[in-house]
């Protein structure tokens, strides 16, 4: 029975390639996927928090009340690091990252979205260093900042794939058995001095891990294309549509919106036209 502790990636990968029938190469490859799902590494979601402190002198004003309130902005967040530089908690740290980009909705960590989470702490600073404030301009403001944020959450949360973890996994162990099959040995490849991995000593594994957390990011951008219901190709370019978030291909460079809601757009559109000209005709 193939075991992958105590092996180096490297190894693993040698052992496969040069396993000389099918059943060989499965066991090594399942004993792989077991060693990463089973990796001390899980994914993990938690509240985070964007806080500040009101002064105790101010606590007691209106305007001091009013940012006291908003000192607290919660949001959901995750860890996208990991201090272990063994090869099992770096793939799988890349790879619950790619859930967490991806596929999971209640967690959107966007500039735009924490941009706007940090405008109230933004908005005192520049009170307590003079800048003047009114009460109820303020109160306006904070409340619009917070349905800003409500919509930009759900902007960016219908970028989202729709996929439970167990599928995921199903989908990460095939795109991981295509890293196998298609993986050039380090010592086949005349390209391995380009491999940049930020780590304190170079070994074999560097090249490998960096090989596979590419790759899979590579193989979830085709999923993504393909969930969208898009035709892949290398200079084709892709962007969201600003009615429904939806991946779209862009064909031209003012384009915006996809094919269903252009459709849409012009058709609203027309007959807004068609019935301001009418109103302008009876006027006339």
């Amino acid at each position: 029975m193939y075991n992958c502790d105590e092996k180096f990636l490297y190894e693993i990968l040698e052992d496969y390639s040069t396993a000389l029938i099918q059943p060989e190469k499965d066991e090594i490859f399942n004993s792989f996927c077991n060693y990463i799902w089973s990796c001390n590494n899980p994914r993990r979601t938690y509240p985070k928090e964007i806080k500040f402190f009101v002064q105790d002198d101010l606590l007691n004003t209106e305007i001091g009340k009013i940012f006291n309130a908003w000192s607290v902005i919660e949001y959901k967040g995750c860890r996208f690091k990991t201090s272990n530089k063994q090869y099992d908690f770096l793939i799988r740290q890349k790879i619950n990252n790619i859930y967490t980009r991806m596929f999971d909705p209640t967690v959107i960590l966007s500039k735009e979205y924490m941009d706007m989470l940090k405008k109230p702490k933004k908005l005192y600073f520049c009170w307590l260093h003079g800048e003047q404030v009114n009460p109820q301009e303020l109160t306006e403001k904070l409340d619009n900042i917070y349905q800003e944020a409500i919509i930009l959450k759900e902007k960016y949360s219908k970028r989202k794939m729709s996929l439970d973890w167990d599928d995921y996994k199903l989908i990460i162990n095939k795109y991981l058995k295509q890293c196998f099959q298609n993986c050039k040995l380090l010592d086949n490849c005349d390209t391995w001095t380009t491999a940049k991995i930020n780590t304190d000593a170079w070994n074999d594994d560097n090249f490998y891990v960096r090989y596979i957390c590419k790759s899979l990011d590579g193989y979830i951008r085709n999923y993504q294309k393909e969930y969208a219901g898009l035709i892949r190709g290398r200079n084709k370019k892709y962007d969201y549509c600003i009615d429904c978030e939806k991946l779209y291909e862009k064909k031209t460079f003012n384009q915006k919106r996809c094919p269903f809601c252009q459709t849409k757009y012009n058709r609203i559109n027309k007959t807004l036209k068609q019935r301001k000209y009418r109103v302008e005709k009876q006027k006339s």
